[in-house]
């Protein structure tokens, strides 16, 4: 039997590694990338309507049918025939361009929800396909977990998931960042060789020390992101200085993400860095693929 409701979380994303390989002919840049999904998670609710789609966020009180999540929702209806619609209560816990993917995660929320009230089992590559329309890493928090993506972000290779003792702290600045600008001053000599550094990332993640990996990450937009906000690169080094194994900018800016050996080295970072910043930090663990955390029902 169908659901009438479904509780369903969608998490924020971290890069620990971003490689841009060059332009593609269709205007997107060729990346490769290792995503890793945290605890920092939007909450949303689906209900069934007879017609309609409905989006309500109280942070958002703008929302318009523009938004991902709605337009998730068209899809699902469009491709699926069904008659109907959904209502979609959305709480926002991951800030809009802060490079986290929130908009991307609940995307993918509302299409695995839609199918779960329809009680509808698309296969994989079917679901894939939506989301990849939908947008570049939607496909990624369809389960996410750990993965490596390539092409735009949209091909998906899941990872074992990290073997060792680690947390994250993670900058939200008050403000985002746009990622056209962010591409649009990308400067094509100073991005890494190839993939050759994602290769190393991986060897440093399948030993599980954050130690290691911390000296390993990287994320060849900084450098733009950094010229448009320099006190981002300030943040980045005071995580280093606050004890984190690593830091690196989160996708395309503007929030900024620090690795340490545990929650307590975590735990003791954001107390260094209490109110030296405009913005907040927040510290999170790395999530498992989505059956750890995904659809409940009521």
């Amino acid at each position: 039997m169908s659901g009438g409701e479904i509780r369903i979380l969608a998490p924020a994303k971290i890069n620990l590694g971003l490689a841009v390989l060059g332009r593609r002919s269709d205007g997107y840049h060729e990346i490769a990338t290792l995503f890793q999904t945290v605890s920092l998670c939007d909450r949303l609710v689906l209900r069934r309507r007879f017609r309609g789609i409905r989006v309500r966020c109280p942070a958002l009180p703008g929302l318009g049918d523009a938004n991902l999540a709605h337009r998730a929702a068209e899809l699902f209806f469009r491709e699926t025939g069904i008659a109907g619609g959904v209502d979609i209560g959305l709480e926002k816990r991951i800030p809009a361009g802060g490079g986290l993917g929130g908009g991307s995660s609940d995307a993918a929320a509302v299409l695995l929800g839609c199918c779960r009230i329809h009680d509808l089992r698309p296969g994989t590559g079917r679901l894939q396909q939506w989301a990849a329309r939908l947008g570049s890493d939607v496909p990624f928090f369809l389960e996410g977990g750990a993965a490596i993506g390539t092409g735009r972000g949209e091909m998906i290779q899941p990872l074992e998931p990290w073997p060792g003792s680690a947390a994250a702290l993670i900058y939200l600045a008050p403000e985002g960042l746009s990622t056209a600008e962010v591409y649009r001053r990308l400067d094509p000599g100073g991005l890494t060789a190839g993939r050759g550094p994602l290769t190393i990332l991986l060897a440093r993640w399948r030993e599980g020390d954050a130690r290691r990996l911390g000296g390993t990450l990287f994320n060849d937009l900084e450098p733009a992101a950094f010229s448009l906000a320099p006190h981002l690169a300030e943040v980045k080094m005071a995580l280093r200085r606050a004890g984190a194994a690593g830091a690196l900018l989160c996708g395309s800016g503007s929030s900024v993400v620090g690795i340490f050996a545990g929650a307590a080295e975590a735990a003791r970072g954001s107390r260094l860095l209490s109110g030296r910043f405009p913005g907040r930090f927040v510290r999170v663990r790395f999530l498992r693929r989505r059956k750890r955390w995904g659809v409940v029902k009521r």
